[in-house]
C-alpha cells in the first residue's frame, strides 16, 4: 500500500511539473496581445491584425477578440458583414507583457 501511495506521488511529481511549465508558458504568452470588443455583436466575424513581423487573423466570438501578438505596431482590420463598412485601426503599439485593450469599436 505505501508503495502504491509514494509510486503515485512520484508520477505526478514527473507527470505535474512539465504540465505546469507548459501552463506558466503559455500564461506568459498571453500577456502580450491586443483585445477589443465590437458592437453590434453580430456585425463582423474576423479581425486580421497586421505587423512587420507578425500577423494573426482571430476569430470574433460574441462581439469580442483576443490575438497574441509579438511587440511591435500593428494595423487592425475588422471584415463586417453586409450592412456595415469594414473598419480599420492604424499604429497600435503593443510592447512585451502589454495586454492593449482597444475597448469598444462600434461599426458604421
Amino acid at each position: 500500500m505505501k508503495k502504491g501511495v509514494l509510486a503515485c506521488a512520484i508520477v505526478s511529481v514527473v507527470v505535474g511539473s512539465p504540465l505546469s511549465f507548459t501552463i506558466q508558458q503559455s500564461f506568459q504568452l498571453q500577456k502580450t496581445s491586443i483585445a477589443g470588443k465590437i458592437s453590434p455583436q453580430a456585425g463582423a466575424d474576423l479581425v486580421r491584425i497586421i505587423g512587420k513581423k507578425d500577423s494573426v487573423k482571430v476569430a470574433v466570438v460574441d462581439g469580442s477578440f483576443i490575438a497574441q501578438v509579438k511587440p511591435g505596431r500593428y494595423k487592425l482590420i475588422i471584415n463586417t458583414k453586409a450592412p456595415f463598412k469594414t473598419a480599420q485601426l492604424d499604429n497600435l503599439e503593443v510592447k512585451q507583457n502589454q495586454a492593449l485593450n482597444i475597448g469598444e469599436i462600434i461599426l458604421q
